[in-house]
């Protein structure tokens, strides 16, 4: 098994998906690839729904927890309350046969 580890994370947001939102989700993905621990993020959203997620690949259980308690507290402040998440381990001989992109970065 690795040491790296899969957060998986859903949550509802409500109001408009404007310009102004777009703009601050362009701010925060900045911020986000620049955090210790973070190799890379997916941000997902089910169609034109309220609903959407997100999948981080981090180094390792460390840094996912320490981003992990700044991210919900972040995401409070923005008013998203219905979150849920999940974390896995990532079984990395399998996935590497699937092109999955968990190695590091060159």
């Amino acid at each position: 098994m690795s040491t790296k580890k899969i957060w998986d994370l859903h949550m509802r947001v409500s109001g408009p998906l404007n310009e102004e939102a777009a703009e601050g989700m362009r701010q925060l993905a900045q911020s986000i690839a620049e955090e210790p621990g973070v190799i890379w993020k997916i941000w997902t959203r089910e169609g034109e729904t309220d609903r959407f997620g997100s999948t981080y690949l981090f180094q390792d259980l460390e840094a996912l927890e320490t981003y992990k308690a700044m991210h919900l507290k972040r995401l409070e402040a923005f008013g998203v309350t219905d979150v849920t998440d999940y974390v896995f381990d990532i079984m990395e001989e399998l996935s590497t046969i699937n092109n999955a992109p968990v190695n590091d970065p060159d």
